[in-house]
């Protein structure tokens, strides 16, 4: 994985509180086309604090998350210190620590925007049992839904660009092609909703890096952009964001193994 996803280390407590977890259609999807049984092992690519995994281990799954960075990864284990089916290791997805031909499936979230693609490509194939699955999942936010998600992508361009993110320039929308083959991709849809109340929306825009930490430049003006716009558009001490989670599936032939 990139340099750059070191900048995540001071945000892992935010991340798992504040980001979206994905709705129970995208395991139902892939337990079913995947052909998933619960003797199933599946393989999570850059698993951060565990949303994406904690999705399968609720189903009963056996789930390895891979992670690279320590604060993340040890944020995720004590969240899903409960599932005695989860394993954690450090490691990327260019480089994993698992054995050849012994993963069924690969699931990979909103991380996928920081591998090395050609080198991730190489592992995958390498790790997967013949006739294995590769599944890509992210949260895409709806910024023009209503007026106040509009103004919160304002506001959140103009601290972007006053406090620049060490964030990968790929576009996380052009990655599963990049990643998967297009003549095969499989793809679903879901709409999803999270609301917070204004520490949430607070803690939702830090685990982005919108709003600098504490004692760094700008970190008064975020925080006053962001109460400022809660204030404007809370209804009963709530606000709201809209995401289509999108999931791109794919199955490896033995061929390509």
């Amino acid at each position: 994985m990139l340099k750059g996803i070191d900048v995540f280390s001071s945000l892992a407590q935010d991340y798992a509180r504040y980001r979206p977890g994905y709705p129970s259609e995208v395991m139902s999807v892939l337990a079913n086309d995947c052909g998933l049984t619960q003797e199933s092992i599946i393989a999570d690519i850059g698993s951060g604090t565990g949303n994406s995994a904690k999705l399968f281990l609720e189903a009963g799954y056996q789930v390895i998350g891979v992670e690279p960075n320590r604060e993340m990864r040890e944020f995720g284990e004590r969240l899903l210190a409960e599932y005695p089916k989860f394993i954690s290791l450090e490691g990327s997805a260019e480089s994993i620590p698992l054995d050849n031909k012994s993963i069924d499936l690969i699931i990979v979230g909103q991380a996928i925007h920081w591998f090395d693609i050609d080198r991730a490509k190489v592992e995958f194939h390498r790790i997967l049992r013949p006739g294995g699955w590769v599944a890509v999942m992210w949260n895409d936010r709806r910024s023009d839904v209503t007026l106040f998600t509009k103004e919160y992508e304002a506001i959140t361009s103009k601290l972007a660009a006053l406090h620049p993110s060490q964030c990968n320039s790929r576009s996380i929308s052009s990655a599963p092609e990049c990643i998967l083959d297009k003549s095969s991709i499989q793809t679903a849809n879901f709409p999803h909703t999270q609301s917070f109340d204004l520490q949430g929306l607070l803690g939702r825009a830090r685990s982005s890096g919108f709003i600098p930490q504490f004692e760094e430049p700008y970190h008064e003006e975020a925080t006053a952009l962001i109460t400022d716009l809660f204030s404007r558009h809370q209804k009963s001490g709530q606000v709201e964001f809209h995401y289509i989670t999108r999931l791109y599936f794919e199955h490896i032939s033995v061929d390509c193994l």
